[in-house]
């Protein structure tokens, strides 16, 4: 298993938190977007909750590119998923993944408030 997704419980649930913070380059990025959703498909388990944390890093458009990709790849066994530490500019940008890829990913500021949403 990744050292950067483990679970984690709230509530007495599972939720599956991926750290993708503090990713400078683009190599970073795509190999920890990789692992992360290599991690998902090999669960094979349907409804999962996840949690992304994403403070401190960046994306290219190339990055982004592979995001909506590897959205696409994984949205299947999600059942909610969640982002925290997004930018103004990062928000945005997630609105444009769920409009593009029909997922309701949500954005938050909070680590605890992601966690309470996942859970209800």
């Amino acid at each position: 298993m990744s050292q950067r997704i483990y679970p984690i419980f709230h509530k007495e649930k599972k939720i599956y938190f991926s750290d993708w913070t503090n990713l400078k380059t683009p190599e970073q990025a795509l190999q920890v977007m990789t692992e992360t959703s290599d991690f998902i498909v090999n669960l094979n388990q349907k409804n999962l909750l996840e949690i992304i944390d994403v403070k401190g890093s960046f994306a290219t458009s190339d990055v982004l590119k592979s995001l909506k990709e590897i959205n696409n790849k994984v949205k299947a066994f999600s059942k909610k998923k969640a982002f925290v530490g997004l930018t103004t500019a990062q928000r945005i940008i997630l609105n444009g993944i769920n409009v593009f890829s029909g997922t309701q990913i949500q954005g938050f500021d909070d680590l605890e408030e992601a966690k309470d949403w996942l859970v209800k």
